[in-house]
């Protein structure tokens, strides 16, 4: 292929064609009137008016006409030229608004706009197609916050009803009523926190406020007060490597982290196993495990685990539904955080990792 030519050269080289080639024609139009009129002249007779006035005035009037007649043809072609040009780019105007489908062929020498135009169009895409993202999870925020409130608000005001109406309840049913409502009202606390706190990360409205741990005395502490709280299962937790036993970190931060993933843990694990926490602090990172096993039977796509209000089934029916917000928490913290977080399952074991880096003291 010969080098390309540009869109506004070439149209140059229209003009400047136009003005040899009508130059030309003029000049020979020209010369073939003055030839007529010279030859028409007879020396012995006097000139006519017709004549008289070509020779006086009437050549330059032609000549003027040619130059007039040159000038108007270099404005028809730029008018041309430009309304060509002014077209790619009211078509491209037209394929970002998305009025039309897609976009016509540009000149050759026009390639880098026409590139142009379709990256932005494709960005403009990507935009709308966030857009539509942000507002989809905004009324998915609120249609579940609604509905995982309106059950445990009905079962309150259900027991409470019970309790001041009935006046013949026995004493131990009058306890049990109270620990429903003392249960749901534990539900509702949490599934409050849960909504607050995605919306704080996901706003990333928390500043970070690093301060020296002590890995072995947070996470033994931790340990020590998570397990009396848990009755069904045992946490065994064990220290692989410690290159730095005291690190810089967000103390309050990598506790809801552990809480999330114990919770996690506790929804999806058999009852009576033990659910391991492995803690590493190496290459400047600090690295948790927890490991638990999982029944059989378990439905739960643990490639969705992180994605807001992902639920699976053994929590359901566990947890009182939880706010399926824990997973979506803990991978906003560590994001935050600088790390990474994963989840997986295998051979009916699933290992939760939280790698975040540190700064050593």
């Amino acid at each position: 292929m010969g080098k390309r030519k540009s869109f506004f050269v070439e149209g140059i080289i229209y003009q400047i064609l136009w003005i040899f080639v009508s130059t030309i024609l003029l000049f020979i139009i020209y010369r073939t009137i003055d030839s007529f009129f010279v030859n028409s002249v007879n020396p012995e007779l006097p000139l006519d008016k017709f004549s008289s006035f070509y020779f006086e005035i009437g050549k330059y009037i032609m000549l003027l006409l040619g130059v007039v007649i040159i000038f108007i043809g270099i404005f028809i072609i730029q008018k041309k030229r430009f309304y060509v040009y002014n077209q790619y780019f009211e078509a491209g105007l037209n394929y970002l608004k998305n009025e039309s489908k897609d976009l016509i062929p540009f000149h050759e020498s026009l390639s880098k706009e026409r590139a142009s135009f379709i990256e932005l169009h494709n960005y403009h895409k990507e935009l709308e197609k966030e857009h539509e993202l942000v507002y989809k999870e905004k009324t998915d925020l609120l249609t579940y916050l609604a509905h995982d409130i309106k059950t445990p608000l009905a079962n309150m005001i259900g027991y409470i009803t019970l309790l001041k109406d009935e006046k013949n309840l026995s004493e131990e049913q009058k306890n049990k009523f109270v620990d429903v409502i003392y249960e749901n009202t534990k539900y509702l606390n949490r599934l409050s926190e849960d909504f607050f706190s995605y919306l704080k990360f996901n706003l990333n409205e928390i500043p970070l406020n690093l301060m020296d741990v002590d890995v072995n005395i947070f996470f033994r502490q931790w340990e020590e007060e998570r397990s009396l709280s848990i009755s069904d299962h045992i946490l065994i937790l064990e220290f692989l490597e410690l290159e730095n036993s005291i690190i810089k970190t967000e103390p309050q931060l990598l506790l809801r982290i552990m809480e999330n993933l114990i919770t996690n843990a506790v929804n999806y694990s058999v009852k009576g196993t033990n659910i391991h926490i492995n803690i590493e602090t190496i290459n400047g990172m600090l690295k948790i495990s927890v490991i638990n096993d999982v029944s059989q039977n378990l439905n739960v796509n643990w490639k969705m685990a992180t994605s807001k209000f992902y639920r699976g089934d053994l929590s359901r029916r566990i947890s009182n539904n939880g706010s399926g917000l824990g997973l979506t928490i803990v991978n906003d913290i560590v994001k935050h955080l600088g790390g990474t977080f994963e989840i997986g399952e295998e051979n009916k074991r699933v290992c939760a990792k939280v790698i975040i880096p540190y700064r050593p003291n």
